[in-house]
């Protein structure tokens, strides 16, 4: 007989209260696997962000464009921004006048919480023009002057128009610039000439060229429409993939005497005066006019370039300085060089083929 059966250890009993026992530790084990491996998750998460932070700004971030090497004018660095301020869309913000017209740009878009009661419209110089509490703008004398819209419920935020205005008849302030204007149409009658406060006005449109400068104390800094229109411009090159940005925009008198001044010293005053503006005689004194890119004949010929050439006028910027002109704007070909004349002006130069000088009908000729 086999007695295997009667040497058999017993087996161990296991009650119901130790088997759940056993399952809620089986469970605690699972559910504590299961936070040990979100931590390493989340910390694993936590790293690559930190890392990548380091490598690629946030798109809320503004980007700065640094120039380094300049060819033809030497510029600072700088930092192409729109004013934050400008939240308000009007229909025009430029006009030129002459004595006794109106005019109004319309608000197209208020910001947010404001509305017509809430506008209040002030001139800068109700000598040149006034503007009531709708914005209506009537020019009253010869010069130039900013129209300020603000809302009273919302001060933070603003628009400008800037309305230049000149006489029909000629007439000016003093009695040199009468005669220096009579004497400028007698020679070309079908250009209307006009010099108020020392700048000169050709059919109505700010002109500085060789024989036209600025006085020393004009510093508008770069105009804000320009700014807003170039914005737009890089905005929708981007789109196409292309890289614009602003690498020169307004400069003194005083640091455009020393531009000159070096290249002089460099080159002799015959050579630079192909390329760089004498002080008073630069459009960067305008506040006008824009620098792209790199500055210099590596500029020419790039996809931005071309593109540039070609669609420049729609955002209201003319190439100021084109190929094969240099005899009749004065300096050598700058495909980076855009001067802005409003969306409308540009395009008829544009159009007609034509330099600025040629459009306007005058020249661009030192005097000594």
């Amino acid at each position: 007989m086999d007695n295997n059966e009667n040497t058999r250890r017993p087996r161990k009993r296991v009650t119901k209260k130790m088997a759940q026992r056993r399952r809620m530790a089986a469970l605690a084990i699972i559910l504590l696997i299961f936070i040990l491996g979100i931590i390493l998750i989340a910390h694993s998460c936590s790293s690559d962000g930190d890392s990548n932070s380091d490598a690629t700004p946030k798109a809320t971030q503004p980007t700065t464009v640094v120039t380094t090497a300049v060819a033809t004018e030497p510029v600072p660095t700088t930092t192409t921004t729109v004013p934050s301020t400008f939240d308000v869309e009007l229909s025009d913000t430029i006009f030129y006048l002459e004595i006794g017209d109106t005019a109004i740009s319309y608000i197209n878009a208020y910001p947010d919480g404001s509305a017509e009661a809430n506008e209040d419209w002030s001139s800068s110089d109700e000598s040149v023009a006034t503007v009531d509490s709708v914005g209506h703008i009537t020019a009253v004398g010869a010069g130039e002057c900013y129209i300020t819209l603000t809302f009273d419920n919302n001060t933070s935020v603003y628009a400008e128009v800037k309305v230049v205005v000149t006489d029909p008849d000629g007439g000016d302030t003093t009695q040199a610039t009468t005669e220096a204007a009579s004497v400028t149409q007698t020679a070309n009658s079908a250009v209307d000439i006009q010099e108020i406060d020392g700048i000169t006005y050709v059919n109505g449109i700010l002109i500085v060229n060789k024989t036209y400068d600025l006085p020393s104390t004009y510093n508008p800094g770069l105009d804000s429409e320009t700014q807003a229109h170039f914005d737009e411009l890089v905005s929708v090159a981007a789109e196409e993939g292309l890289n614009i940005y602003l690498a020169s925009g307004y400069r003194s008198y005083e640091y455009q005497s020393q531009i000159y001044t070096n290249y002089s010293n460099l080159y002799g005053s015959e050579t630079a005066d192909t390329f760089s503006a004498r002080p008073g005689h630069s459009e960067h004194q305008t506040g006008l006019a824009i620098d792209v890119n790199s500055i210099d004949d590596s500029f020419a010929g790039t996809p931005e370039a071309i593109w540039l050439a070609e669609h420049a006028h729609e955002f209201g910027f003319i190439i100021r300085y084109p190929e094969g002109k240099e005899d009749i704007t004065g300096y050598k070909y700058e495909p980076w060089h855009i001067r802005y004349l409003g969306v409308e002006t540009a395009t008829a130069v544009y159009n007609s083929g034509l330099t600025l000088e040629e459009y306007l009908g005058i020249d661009s000729v030192y005097q000594d």
